[in-house]
């Protein structure tokens, strides 16, 4: 029976044209529906306001979306136990720091339920961050998560310079290489440590996913005030 499939395939060019249009259809639904769960799995909503604040504060616009992903799953309803709010988890008095050191008059933390000045808040405090821990990436995700003084204590006892790099700042930070530049194993906590991985693993399927469509500009965007 094999044998008489395979030479009415071989004396007939139309059957193997057919057969290679249903393959390669079979291929391309299989791609696409590949590429659209990945996609629900690794969201991009609120693409503009988050490439807006990300570049006036020379961030990488994936990395903040890294950030929402795991923070909040880009609910901007989100209120954790601690009372962290909307997409990037803000916490109130954390805003109203920010909020002040912005400039931002008027400030109250019931905004913070509002996308656009959730992220305007959140990637300003990255920022800040990013130069308290000279731009290591591991200590910035980490301090994000469980705070600024923690996470200074254990850089201090693992001897970790980090005297800031004003020519770096100018950069878009993260570059397109990203290593562990502070052991995550010396994260005394298991949930930043998780919290960490899962943000550098996002970051990784988000510039896979997305990295051509948000290629960050070479000359940062001139900063506005709130």
């Amino acid at each position: 029976m094999l044998e008489n499939i395979w030479q009415r395939l071989r004396s007939n060019p139309r059957v193997w044209m057919a057969a290679a249009t249903v393959l390669t259809a079979v291929l391309v639904m299989a791609w696409w529906g590949r590429h659209s769960i990945e996609h629900r799995l690794y969201p991009f909503r609120y693409r503009d306001e988050i490439v807006t604040y990300a570049q006036q504060n020379n961030l990488d616009p994936l990395y903040v979306a890294a950030i929402i992903k795991n923070e909040s799953r880009f609910n901007p309803g989100a209120i954790s136990n601690k009372g962290a709010i909307g997409l990037m988890q803000v916490m109130p008095d954390t805003g109203r720091w920010v909020a002040e050191k912005m400039g931002f008059a008027g400030f109250h933390p019931d905004m913070l339920h509002e996308p656009a000045t959730n992220i305007m808040i959140g990637t300003w405090y990255l920022a800040e961050l990013r130069r308290e821990f000279a731009g290591k990436i591991v200590l910035v995700t980490a301090a994000y998560n469980a705070g600024r003084g923690q996470v200074k204590t254990w850089a201090e006892n693992n001897k970790v310079n980090l005297t800031p790099n004003p020519a770096a700042e100018l950069a878009i930070w993260p570059g397109p290489v990203v290593s562990e530049d502070f052991p995550v194993t010396e994260i005394r906590i298991k949930e930043t440590r998780g919290y960490v991985k899962g943000v550098l693993r996002a970051l990784q399927r988000y510039r896979e996913l997305y990295g051509s469509e948000t290629a960050p500009a070479s000359v940062p965007a001139e900063s506005t005030s709130p």
